[in-house]
């Protein structure tokens, strides 16, 4: 039986791409008969999640969301330290960019063998540091980098980006992400028709994204806006929260589409599993904003694995979420392009259909969770014979 730690600063309840993939990874692991899963993550004031229903051990720790930030270094610190000396686990896994720095920080301490997963952003914004604190900042991500045996990109993109910042081509490994496939679509499509009655029997145009500029939600209503008066049956459903709302309900206001337009927050898992089971076309048009890249975009499979068309952005690894022609379309980052492609697959229901079939099929095929799931218990099984 091998011990994991798995070590991440970003965990449900957040709702951000690298959380999820925590919970999934976690998840998926923790049901091999060879493996004892225990996670590190942070501990939010005032906001819980069921960690006893979870097939794995979590410990919660406030020192992961510790403010300000110079402060949740050295108490992150602390806790993974203690984390380790009290699972006593055979491999370290630090699942996104702030745990491979604070992991970094004492990597010489480090007596066991160590992995990490790149999404992009992580280098993006910090190899190399810019002022003299994410230059400390990238020195102990570069220490990390060099102490892990092995380190799992989530896409192509982020595998080259991971070389142009000069880590080890040897150390690099392509992981996808993967996600699971509904079990029953239709029970849930049933249940979303008497939950959700307002946007049933309409088209409905979906976004799921934290609100904030990378995420390109401005973009995308200037778009709807060329879209939407002409449609008005059309509903766009926008899910998520952030620093970005107060801004885009006062755009929604101003663009005069506010009878189509609807900022519902953060959902619950399954809530959010009735809005993909309604969907006629998923939009979310990302953008680089201040280094911050979409290393792949885990939503994109989400809808893919609903049969849902997308309309996006060619831009980081979305490319290799969304394939241009088949799964969806990728336009440049410019409201008139994007209306375009929404336009049309909204008009055009055989096309969407056809595209909605083979977003399902890829995600079946290629795309799976089950597949990442093999693919990271074989670094866990690579790293330990390489210590």
């Amino acid at each position: 039986m091998t011990r994991l730690l798995l070590f991440v600063t970003r965990f449900p309840p957040e709702f951000v791409g690298t959380a999820q993939y925590a919970l999934l990874l976690a998840n998926g692991l923790a049901r091999r008969a060879d493996l004892a899963v225990t996670v590190l993550a942070p501990a939010y004031a005032g906001r819980n999640w069921p960690d006893e229903s979870l097939p794995f051990c979590v410990r919660r720790d406030p020192a992961l969301v510790a403010r300000p930030v110079v402060l949740r270094y050295p108490r992150s610190t602390r806790a993974l330290l203690r984390a380790l000396a009290e699972v006593r686990p055979d491999v370290l896994w630090a699942i996104n960019g702030m745990a491979t720095r604070v992991a970094g920080r004492v990597a010489g301490q480090l007596e066991l063998p160590v992995l990490g997963t790149l999404h992009g952003t992580d280098m993006a914004r910090r190899l190399p540091g810019r002022n003299p604190w994410t230059w400390l900042e990238s020195r102990w991500q570069r220490r990390f980098y060099r102490r892990a045996g092995l380190l799992l990109t989530n896409s192509a993109f982020t595998h080259d980006l991971a070389l142009s910042k000069g880590i080890a081509a040897d150390k690099l490994r392509v992981v996808r992400l993967g996600v699971p496939l509904p079990a029953d679509p239709e029970a849930v499509r049933q249940r979303a028709r008497l939950a959700h009655p307002e946007w049933c029997d309409r088209p409905l145009v979906l976004t799921v994204g934290r609100l904030v500029p990378q995420k390109g939600h401005r973009l995308l209503l200037e778009a709807m806006a060329t879209v939407l008066p002409t449609r008005p049956e059309v509903r766009h459903v926008i899910v998520g929260d952030g620093p970005e709302r107060p801004a885009l309900e006062a755009q929604i206001a101003r663009l005069g589409i506010a009878s189509q337009v609807q900022l519902v927050g953060r959902l619950a898992p399954g809530t959010l599993d009735e809005l993909y089971s309604l969907a006629t076309v998923f939009a979310l048009t990302s953008h680089q904003v201040a280094g911050q890249v979409e290393g792949m975009g885990y939503v994109f499979l989400e809808a893919a694995a609903w049969g849902v068309p997308a309309v996006a952005t060619r831009h980081g690894g979305i490319p290799e979420a969304v394939l241009d022609g088949v799964t969806g379309a990728l336009v440049p980052a410019q409201a008139p392009a994007i209306a375009a492609a929404l336009a049309q697959l909204l008009d055009d229901s055989p096309r969407r259909l056809q595209m909605a079939a083979a977003a399902r099929a890829r995600v079946s095929n290629e795309m799976g969770l089950e597949r990442m799931i093999e693919a990271a218990a074989a670094a866990i099984d690579q790293v330990r014979a390489g210590a």
